[in-house]
């Protein structure tokens, strides 16, 4: 289970601290959250085997899409992209993410990160995640400009559609994603990520 902090940090102070104290820790609106409180330091976080297969099939479907575009739309990240959302003071490893090419031509290229809101986030979650922290990192993705974050739940075989101006939408089985205002022409048989 996660731990928060009840000191506020900003976003600059985040990133002065050393790599080795910002592992397994991310900045939620100002709170430092480490996300694997039991893991030693040392220690590699590990996913599960459905965590990463969803996060594969999803950043492949993603990746295939993007492609098939005759424009340069963006990229898709995956594996924790690092990314700081500044205007809600929150850095955050997405599991899979879509960047524009609008968003991508303003990064520093020494960066690691990435600065700016995704079009798409895409968290899965793991047995570790509460719902406050998903509801959290929701809200901080669509405060901060992000069009839609899709939560896929490997033991649930379900997909939610988050956005800022409409209810949750939740997707499982053989019903088909589309959604032409962010994603034009993707097309996702839900049931594809679980196989």
């Amino acid at each position: 289970m996660a731990s928060v902090t009840s000191t506020k940090m900003s976003l600059e102070e985040f990133n002065a601290l050393p790599e080795r104290e910002r592992a397994n820790r991310i900045l939620l609106r100002g709170q430092l959250v480490d996300e694997f409180p039991e893991t030693d330091e040392n220690e590699m976080t590990l996913r599960n085997q459905w965590h990463a297969l969803v996060e594969a099939a999803v950043a492949c479907l993603l990746r295939n899409w993007i492609r098939s575009l005759d424009e340069d739309f963006g990229k898709v990240y995956s594996g924790e992209v690092g990314c700081e959302l500044r205007d809600v003071e929150t850095f955050v490893g997405i599991d899979v993410a879509v960047f524009t090419s609008d968003v991508l031509a303003q990064q520093d290229d020494e960066s690691p990160y990435i600065v700016g809101a995704p079009l798409l986030a895409v968290e899965i979650l793991s047995p570790s995640d509460t719902q406050d922290q998903i509801h959290r990192k929701v809200k901080a993705y669509l405060d901060s400009g992000t069009a839609a974050v899709w939560t896929v739940s490997p033991g649930f075989k379900t997909l939610t559609v988050h956005t800022k101006d409409g209810e949750p939408k939740m997707y499982s089985g053989s019903a088909t994603l589309t959604d032409e205002a962010y994603l034009p022409g993707f097309e996702l048989r839900v049931a594809e990520l679980f196989e």
